[in-house]
């Protein structure tokens, strides 16, 4: 998904952005945006936006497997520098998905408000 669609769609929204560690962190004034957006479909097109940040990922995966291959063939050290890279990368994951979950659960409580305002 681009990053930029929900803003395409609502240009008031907040940009998550990217930075090392994923999303931005969220900020007072970018809740406060969140929570003024009347946009249903905006605000969900954020929201999948934020639940796709898997940040590195892949460095975790290939950081585990190069290490298993590395260690099979008794290339010790260079094993040891994958597992590293790898823990690194787990460590990345983890903030990452922390910062998108803050934006989640206020993008989750303006949609839910919406419901409540429209029933």
């Amino acid at each position: 998904m681009s990053a930029g669609l929900y803003r395409d769609v609502d240009p008031s929204l907040p940009w998550m952005g990217a930075s090392l560690l994923g999303p931005r962190r969220l900020t007072r004034d970018a809740a406060a945006a969140v929570m003024a957006s009347d946009d249903g479909l905006a605000l969900g097109l954020m929201l999948a936006y934020a639940r796709s940040y898997a940040a590195v990922l892949g460095g975790v995966v290939y950081g585990s497997a190069g290490a298993a291959a590395l260690g099979l063939l008794g290339r010790r050290r260079e094993a040891a520098v994958a597992a590293a890279a790898a823990g690194l990368s787990a460590l990345v994951v983890v903030e990452a998905r922390r910062r998108a979950r803050q934006w989640e659960s206020v993008i989750g409580a303006r949609l839910s408000t919406l419901r409540a305002e429209g029933a």
